[in-house]
């Protein structure tokens, strides 16, 4: 049986060995010696949120409302408050580290937020480039776009618990040039009090 057994190992082996060494001559593994060519980007493509995307942004937020009520005693209300609920959400440590679909949720919270600060010059959009698909705040006509819906995310999926005020006023000061402004050199009109 001993024997029988290593002349099997002997024979997988020698398989093994002539089938790379067939594989090694084939014409798909010779090396290109060819300058390698330059990949085209994809141009970047923003359109308008479609039906689906609306419905999962409904639901997303309703999640979150849910968690809000339920955990903190406080709805959200689309307004500057919803910046504190949120942080209060991550203080307690509501949401898991590996919980991405409810802090994309609060993403979408703190979107409309900025939406609900600015509804004549951000709008919701589908931004599509190389890496691939996403929901933006884009400045109307333009191609510049925040990603709130990522935001939180990626500093809460490595463990850090983000400042969202800050986060969100460093977010509205990217897209300054395109904020309505006060008279006479006032900075930036916002809608929500302050």
């Amino acid at each position: 049986m001993k024997k029988l057994c290593s002349q099997w190992a002997i024979f997988a082996l020698t398989m093994f060995v002539n089938a790379n060494g067939v594989l090694a001559q084939t014409p798909m593994n010779v090396v290109n010696k060819q300058a390698p060519t330059i990949e085209t980007k994809k141009e970047i493509q923003i359109k308008e949120l479609g039906w689906m995307d609306k419905n999962r942004m409904d639901q997303e937020t309703t999640k979150i409302n849910e968690l809000t009520q339920t955990k903190l005693g406080t709805p959200l209300r689309r307004d500057l408050s919803d910046l504190s609920t949120l942080q209060r959400i991550v203080d307690k440590e509501l949401v898991a580290t590996d919980n991405f679909e409810l802090q994309q949720a609060m993403g979408v919270v703190l979107g409309n937020v900025m939406l609900a600060d600015f509804p004549n010059t951000l709008e919701w959009k589908i931004y599509e480039d190389e890496l691939g698909r996403s929901r933006a705040l884009c400045a109307r006509k333009t191609n510049d776009c925040l990603f709130p819906v990522t935001m939180l995310s990626r500093r809460m999926e490595v463990g850090t618990k983000p400042n969202v005020r800050k986060i969100y006023d460093d977010a509205l000061l990217r897209m300054e040039k395109h904020l309505p402004k006060l008279p006479y050199d006032g900075g930036i009109m916002y809608r929500l009090p302050r």
